[in-house]
């Protein structure tokens, strides 16, 4: 999914950076400008969507490592320790794809808002 939202974004801009170099071609050119803000817009849905299964699933990571790390200061076993690193090693990963994932979309936002500033002219 991240891979598709890098690919949408380069999409769009560059199709606003073709569309201010051309100066000829209205016609199509709002033609394509109306397939691409539907098509962007379709998948920002699909986006948003995949952003808060994400959310959900790094703050129960975080939760679990919190929960599991308040275990093994009562309890201070190493099964407890070894069962901590284990959704450490989940939950960083986690964090630096939502992170990505969040940036991505408010990036799409962004080029969104200019594609609907180009039709409105």
């Amino acid at each position: 999914m991240a891979k598709k939202l890098k690919q949408l974004i380069l999409q769009v801009e560059k199709f606003l950076s073709d569309n201010d170099a051309q100066s000829g071609g209205q016609e199509n050119a709002g033609q394509a400008l109306d397939r691409l803000l539907s098509y962007t817009e379709r998948w920002l849905l699909y986006f948003q969507h995949e952003r808060l299964i994400h959310l959900i699933v790094t703050v129960l990571f975080a939760l679990a490592a919190l929960i599991v790390f308040g275990i093994f200061v009562v309890v201070q076993s190493l099964y407890i320790l070894v069962l901590e690193a284990l959704i450490l090693v989940l939950l960083v990963p986690y964090i630096f794809h939502y992170f990505n994932l969040e940036n991505g979309v408010q990036r799409l936002y962004g080029l969104v808002d200019e594609l609907v500033k180009r039709k409105e002219k």
